[in-house]
């Protein structure tokens, strides 16, 4: 009996370790309060420097983020435009045709609302440059001229290469557009909702003083980030595809983000944030790592409702006011949802 008792003991002893060790429950502990002491590195101001380097002066520190990667294509959608309502990015993957052929004939046609100077431009990372893929891709460029792609590998730990290295294609070769719509490829989107929206709301809170004479108006020089908002946590479980380490950020909580599917932003908040990147640590989830340099910049991010992370279900009536929405990946439903929305 005495055995037995000491063979159970010894085996619930294991079970809580093994649930100890699964839940991540020594990181929960541990982890630092983001409201006592949040220091993300560069652990210093980054917005003197912003303001430098956007004043055209070089910055009194050395920048820590270069991403060491070339563009492979170019495109001179924005060379010869005195002036852009909006530029569309679509981040994509290598073998989202299908998508990609979607968005063209959708929320993509940059001549279907008159009056308005919409562009558009893929981009994706590289696989195998003797790849099936790969080839399909550069046929595909040749026929649209629509696709920036970039010397990394196109996976999903790389999102953030990806988000970061439109940034600077849009920060070095078209830095004329009012507002940039970044969007996944498997979106719903309504570029009159959009338009409409950013005029009426020019400017969201800002605690930063990165010229703040100029955050007045709307346009290029307002200050807006905005989208569908979350505040949340890590997660430290080890079986989850999100796990964070402590080490990787030790922190209870994450700045206030906008989820990575769709989130616009003002000319001059692309500006900022691509300089400020600059200056913070790289962070492999794209929403999570824009969430960190929006607090390092002191610009709070902009709910807006309109924005639907999860699939919002699709009614005429519905999707009147709808900006975007996640979980079309069926190129078929989105033709069929756009074309009932935009008959004409």
């Amino acid at each position: 009996m005495r055995k037995r008792r000491v063979y159970l003991y010894c085996v619930c002893a294991c079970v809580l370790v093994y649930m100890y060790n699964f839940l991540g429950v020594s990181d929960y502990v541990f982890s630092k309060s983001y409201d006592d002491n949040f220091d993300y590195p560069l652990n210093i101001d980054v917005r003197p420097l912003v303001n430098e380097i956007l004043n055209g002066k070089k910055p009194s520190v050395a920048p820590i983020n270069v991403y060491p990667y070339r563009f492979l294509t170019n495109s001179g959608k924005c060379s010869t435009l005195d002036r852009l309502d909006l530029f569309i990015v679509v981040k994509s993957a290598m073998d989202n045709f299908g998508k990609r052929n979607a968005v063209r004939q959708t929320y993509g046609q940059e001549n279907h609302i008159p009056g308005r100077i919409v562009r558009v431009l893929f981009f994706l990372g590289i696989e195998d440059p003797k790849s099936i893929t790969q080839v399909r891709v550069e046929r595909e460029m040749a026929d649209h001229k629509d696709i920036i792609q970039v010397d990394f590998q196109d996976s999903y730990y790389n999102n953030t290469i990806k988000t970061m290295m439109a940034f600077r294609w849009l920060y070095e070769h078209c830095s004329t557009a009012d507002f940039y719509l970044f969007s996944d490829d498997d979106m719903y989107v309504s570029v009159n909702n959009l338009l409409d929206y950013v005029h009426d709301n020019p400017t969201s809170e800002t605690t930063n003083e990165i010229d703040k004479s100029k955050n007045k108006g709307n346009g290029r020089d307002s200050i807006l980030f905005a989208g569908y908002v979350f505040n949340s946590a890590p997660q430290r479980f080890s079986w989850s595809k999100w796990r964070v380490s402590l080490q990787e950020y030790p922190w209870n909580k994450w700045p206030p983000y906008v989820t990575a599917g769709a989130f616009v932003l003002s000319n001059r908040c692309m500006k900022m944030f691509y300089v400020g990147s600059l200056f913070v640590k790289s962070f492999r989830f794209d929403d999570i790592y824009l969430g960190i340099v929006a607090k390092k910049l002191g610009v709070t991010p902009t709910h807006c409702p309109k924005f639907h992370f999860y699939k919002k279900h699709y009614s005429l009536s519905g999707y009147k006011d709808v900006i975007a929405s996640h979980g079309f990946g069926d190129p078929e439903e989105l033709y069929r949802v756009w074309n009932e929305l935009n008959p004409y």
